[in-house]
């Protein structure tokens, strides 16, 4: 159970029922000292290994490079680092908990918020001058500072106009005020929250400037409105038509009246208040894998296999891009299962079960009893072949 009236480390000391009323989606926070006794498991050095390899999404970004805030994507090889300039670049390595466990478990620090909301962590790392430009996310983001040291400066959304440099590939505000009120300096453990739409603008003040971004998928209401319309379209009832009663109201022949719309308002209500399919839109979006082409599918010998390894006792964990969350109706005594966009429907009973899950991070399947529930050899099977678990080592 999440316990939202413990002090937080994470949050500077503060609880997450104070955070959750009064910060988030509200107002930037700063939080001093939030990241203790962390031991930063990746050197400069061996994040630009990562930016070298194919299956890693990475970035460079030079501000006074060919062209203004010239962009870079990687792979990288050695040459393109050894001929950067001294100051004013930053790299950006997308989704480092996905291959590196100890920022796997840093992100468990944030499970006050919903586990199927948190996006990825994604590190910079900064020369002196180093920065992407004053810019604004969609999404909340937690900043912490890992090493050395950069400056934010923060504007609400009704302080700057949507307005960008042209000519260049990044999106950098070209009205960004030079003096905004929220101005601070981060060091090491230091951590910024922001909400959606803060412009920000962070510049690093050393060389060795290294920060997280703990980010939050948030799809637009637009997306949310479409997906939830190819759901409800799947099954089409073509007897279910536009049929407005008359009501004697309309002056004319050719005016669409207002009864018009009330009604149509009315029906369309009717047709999206439907809970599981909100459900499993949101369900299957949120818990979409953000790199689909790197899950190798199992074939059935493997997945046979895999299957028999766990409940013989082999240890599983749940990977760092695994994506899963749930969602129960009791009503219809079933919980859906979502992992890496798929889903399985289940027997209620099993919710303590996923939860454990979704919860821990390595698992020993071998106390299960099969016979319990008719379910529950789906439902091993679904994670391994969904790889929400992944069989780590055999046991000694």
């Amino acid at each position: 159970m999440i316990d939202l009236d413990t002090p937080l480390t994470i949050l500077g000391g503060m609880t997450a029922q104070t955070f959750l009323n009064e910060y988030w989606q509200k107002k930037p926070l700063l939080i001093r000292a939030g990241l203790s006794d962390f031991e930063v498991p990746l050197e400069a050095d061996e994040l630009a290994g990562m930016a070298m390899e194919e299956e890693v999404e990475s970035r460079l970004v030079i501000e006074n490079g060919k062209t203004p805030w010239e962009t870079q994507q990687g792979p990288f090889d050695e040459d393109t680092f050894a001929n950067l300039p001294e100051k004013e670049w930053t790299l950006l390595v997308q989704a480092v908990d996905h291959w590196v466990p100890e920022i796997q478990a840093l992100k468990e620090q944030f499970q006050f918020l919903p586990s199927w909301r948190l996006d990825d962590v994604m590190i910079s790392y900064a020369t002196e001058g180093g920065s992407v430009g004053p810019h604004y996310d969609q999404y909340d983001v937690f900043l912490i500072q890992v090493a050395g040291k950069r400056r934010w400066q923060v504007l609400p959304p009704e302080e700057y106009q949507d307005s960008a440099i042209a000519d260049i590939s990044l999106h950098i505000l070209d009205n960004f005020s030079v003096n905004p009120e929220m101005d601070w300096e981060l060091e090491a453990c230091d951590i910024l929250y922001l909400p959606p739409n803060f412009a920000h603008n962070g510049r690093a003040l050393d060389d060795e400037c290294m920060t997280y971004s703990v980010g939050f998928r948030a799809p637009s209401i637009q997306d949310a409105l479409t997906g939830v319309r190819d759901k409800l379209c799947e099954n089409i009832n073509v007897k279910n038509r536009f049929a407005a009663p008359e009501t004697g109201n309309r002056d004319h022949s050719a005016e669409i009246h207002q009864d018009d719309i009330s009604y149509l308002q009315a029906e369309l209500a009717k047709l999206i208040n439907q809970p599981d399919v909100l459900a499993n839109w949101l369900g299957e979006t949120m818990s979409e894998s953000k790199y689909p082409e790197y899950l190798a599918p199992l074939n059935s010998s493997d997945l046979d296999k895999a299957f028999q390894n766990a409940i013989q006792g082999r240890t599983f964990i749940r990977p760092g891009d695994a994506r899963i969350c749930y969602y129960l109706n009791d009503k219809e005594n079933h919980v859906t299962v979502f992992c890496n966009g798929e889903s399985i429907n289940l027997d209620s009973e099993l919710a303590p079960f996923v939860q454990a899950i979704t919860d821990q991070v390595e698992f020993d399947f071998s106390g299960l009893d099969l016979s319990q529930n008719d379910d529950l050899e789906p439902l091993v099977r679904f994670f391994i072949r969904q790889q929400g678990v992944i069989e780590l080592v055999a046991p000694e």
